[in-house]
């Protein structure tokens, strides 16, 4: 994702526009480094892409993790997680 100062925004305004609906990236617009505002091409706009890409990301390492679990859930049975938990915050 492309960033710009708002200033910078100000003096391109048209061409910021015109680069956004071609290429399809969102433009975030920054004062002192702080995004202010992202600018998406209107068909993106409520479709929250990147809500979706975590969502898909979420549930791989879920996916993983129980994968993992099943290869090792013989060696896993006499674990208590609570305990190890408990071991684990104490020795801090």
């Amino acid at each position: 994702m492309k960033t710009i100062p708002a200033l910078a925004f100000r003096r391109r305004f048209g061409k910021v526009i015109d680069d956004v609906v071609r290429s399809g990236q969102p433009v975030t617009v920054t004062r002192s480094n702080q995004p202010l505002v992202v600018i998406v091409p209107a068909g993106q706009y409520g479709q929250q892409p990147s809500s979706s890409v975590r969502e898909n990301r979420l549930r791989r390492a879920v996916e993983r993790l129980d994968e993992w679990k099943a290869r090792h859930a013989a060696r896993l049975k006499d674990i208590d997680a609570v305990a190890v938990v408990r071991e684990g915050r104490q020795g801090r």
